[in-house]
């Protein structure tokens, strides 16, 4: 699967946790690759918990999240740095915003979006139907999403809207386990 998936749908996934339990609804990724910054949306963290174990896992992946929060330096091994992280409760769902920079366009290649400068100079972003990916910024182009390499862009990605069947059962939002610590609180 690309790497896009990781670092756009999963919590955990950009500030380099190893467990990536934790996921979203629906991502709204906003990059400006002039200023280097990117803006991640999250709606609707959840987790597909089957056993105890599960609920062990998303407890402490919340706690990560929080370790690295509070810590004063927000880079991560890849080159990314996340300078904020909010979480936040909107009516039964928990939501994620983490608000970042990286150094190199080469970076947003780990998260599936490749720079061809040899052409037309854009940024391209496969597209995969099942993650009802949209943007008014980008272009459908065969099955790639392309936008310029000079502006902004907005994509909003829904991966999970059409949930297994087998899974449904076991999705349970971030939210309770979330409201259960005060220690995991981040915004």
């Amino acid at each position: 699967m690309d790497p896009i998936n990781i670092y756009f749908f999963a919590l955990a996934s950009l500030i380099g946790l190893e467990n990536m339990s934790i996921v979203s609804q629906s991502v709204t990724t906003t990059i400006n690759p002039m200023e280097k910054t990117f803006e991640i949306y999250q709606e609707d963290l959840f987790s597909v918990i089957v056993t105890a174990d599960d609920s062990l896992i998303v407890v402490h992946e919340l706690s990560q999240i929080a370790e690295f929060h509070k810590s004063s330096d927000k880079k991560t091994v890849e080159g990314w740095t996340v300078d904020e992280i909010v979480l936040s409760k909107n009516g039964e769902q928990l939501n994620a915003i983490l608000k970042g920079r990286y150094t190199d366009p080469a970076l947003l290649a780990e998260a599936g979006i490749h720079l061809d400068t040899t052409e037309n100079s854009e940024f391209s972003l496969m597209d995969f139907p099942d993650w009802n990916i949209r943007s008014s910024e980008a272009v459908l182009k065969g099955n790639y999403w392309v936008w310029p390499v000079d502006k902004t862009v907005t994509i909003l990605m829904e991966p999970y809207r059409n949930i297994s069947d087998k899974y449904r059962p076991y999705r349970q939002s971030i939210l309770p386990y979330w409201e259960r610590s005060a220690v995991i609180r981040i915004n």
